[in-house]
């Protein structure tokens, strides 16, 4: 993937799921990442939810590719 095309995928993230995602591809779980953001486990998994169609993933690796394309 591109740095432009993995930049403009994050861009149609909300703040939150950045947030959420950003965690996720530290390595975060979803229970840590509930924790430290005051909401609920659904909560965390619903957002994952968005990432993962937003940004076309299938798996937790797709989501490290986009990361690391972006720079």
């Amino acid at each position: 993937m591109e740095r432009g095309e993995a930049l403009s995928r994050l861009q149609t993230l909300t703040p939150r799921e950045r947030e959420v995602f950003d965690l996720l591809v530290a390595g975060t779980s979803n229970k840590a990442i509930a924790i430290d953001l005051g909401v609920s486990i659904r909560t965390v998994e619903t957002h994952r939810a968005h990432i993962m169609r937003k940004l076309n993933a299938q798996h937790l690796v797709d989501l490290v590719h986009v990361s690391l394309s972006s720079g």
